[in-house]
């Protein structure tokens, strides 16, 4: 299973570096660094994925792998990381950001009292939304930020060494 992702990996990864759409407006695109990139590539990439995964906007992937194409990050694990976030998770997860937002700013949570108006309808617009918004994008924009530096730290501090002899040692006693 792992050889299998490994060549479908290596396949897009091909295919993207011979985009002649992609090497004309992204040539730097061939770089190693994006694809299979270093530990502090991939802490950047970390970063990238998880502060985008809290960003309640539309097409976070595509920012993501902006944003690590820019930051020379690695693109597949930033946009991967940002895929957390997806129409089945997004609704607990930005709610936890909005209640993170109305405890830093001391706000009531409203979501009870706007139960009754249909979320996204021209009413909620009108009336819940002004109220809701600062706590809503400063909680998600924050948790995204410290999500964001706890995965660098945690990418950035670990030790591939480390793994590689204990599974060495293992498989020798066997």
């Amino acid at each position: 299973m792992i050889r299998y992702l490994r060549l479908k990996v290596h396949q897009i990864g091909r295919a993207t570096k011979r985009s002649a759409f992609l090497n004309q407006y992204f040539p730097k695109l061939k770089d190693p660094v994006y694809w299979a990139g270093d530990r502090h590539s991939f802490a950047k990439a970390g970063f990238i994925g998880m502060f985008c995964m809290m960003l309640p906007i539309p097409f976070q992937m595509l920012l993501s792998s902006a944003l690590a194409y820019y930051l020379r990050a690695n693109i597949p694990l930033a946009t991967a990381l940002a895929w957390i976030t997806n129409p089945l998770t997004m609704w607990p997860i930005w709610y936890g950001g909005y209640l993170f937002g109305t405890w830093v700013l001391g706000t009531p949570d409203l979501f009870a009292a706007s139960a009754h108006i249909t979320i996204g309808s021209q009413v909620w617009f009108n009336e819940v939304f002004p109220l809701i918004w600062k706590p809503f994008f400063l909680g998600n924009f924050l948790l995204g930020s410290l999500f964001g530096f706890v995965t660098y730290l945690m990418i950035g501090s670990f030790r591939w060494s480390y793994i590689r002899n204990l599974m060495n040692t293992v498989l020798r006693r066997h």
